[in-house]
């Protein structure tokens, strides 16, 4: 597409330039218009075909000048302390009626239903899950500071 512009430029520079016949108004200054015409029409020209490249050059950039690893240390082994789920299996265990009743309270020893200050009776508590804190160790390694 560049070269056909070009072309189509060069074409009409050179119509211009065309030997016409002298004619008796003609100055000197209209002839050196004309040829400067032609000179910046040659040089506009020559520049569109010598910089037509389908694809631009490549462009190199410097390499860097130093590269910096980055810093490791090391971190010594130490515990850490962790949540985990556990399950705890369904089991049962004795409730003691005092905690139901404040201590005054002895109704169920004088009525003979057992449940009185000092009696105790055994519940089921079914398996569920509990979250147990838990020391883990981690052992020491080498880490990137950054």
């Amino acid at each position: 597409m560049k070269k056909l512009v070009a072309m189509a430029v060069a074409a009409a520079f050179l119509a211009a330039l065309a030997p016409s016949p002298a004619l008796a108004g003609d100055r000197g200054w209209a002839t050196a218009g004309k040829i400067l015409t032609g000179i910046i029409g040659v040089t506009i020209l020559g520049n569109a075909i010598a910089n037509s490249h389908p694809y631009p050059g490549p462009v190199y950039a410097p390499a860097p000048r130093v590269y910096y690893p980055p810093e490791e240390v090391w971190v010594p082994g130490h515990y850490e302390a962790r949540i985990e789920r556990r399950w705890v299996p369904g089991h049962w265990e004795i409730e003691r009626a005092g905690r139901h009743y404040d201590d005054d309270d002895d109704y169920g020893d004088r009525h003979g239903n057992g449940y009185g200050k000092h009696s105790a009776r055994r519940v089921w508590v079914p398996g569920h899950y509990q979250e147990v804190e838990v020391r883990v160790w981690i052992p020491g390694h080498w880490e990137e500071r950054g």
